[in-house]
């Protein structure tokens, strides 16, 4: 290296430094005690409790499912599928009204 880059590293920046105290809401814990929220979610069907790993299939009522119960007949799916089914034709089918003809 050259002596111009060697004592340019020597100078410190003249930034004032930055000191974080730890917030009395967010207590400091210890990695064993991990909380409900940081471990991972398992992978169990939700009616059978079965442990489905990948093949799980979400369901649109926010729960996961076996391959026996994904439908949502099998189920009891509280979603509302036709509501949902015709809140998305009203939407994409607006109602067209003709002019009104004129009579001579």
């Amino acid at each position: 290296m050259t002596e111009m880059s060697i004592s340019k590293e020597d100078t410190p920046d003249p930034l004032e430094p930055v000191v974080t105290q730890p917030n009395a809401s967010s207590p400091v814990t210890d990695s064993n005690d991990a909380t409900k929220e940081d471990r991972p979610k398992k992978n169990r069907c939700f009616m059978c409790r079965k442990r489905v790993g990948l093949t799980g299939f979400d369901c649109r009522c926010g729960n996961l499912f076996c391959g026996l119960h994904r439908y949502s007949d099998k189920h009891n799916c509280p979603y509302d599928y036709k509501a949902e089914a015709a809140a998305k034709i009203r939407k994409e089918n607006p109602v067209v009204v003709a002019d009104k003809i004129q009579r001579i």
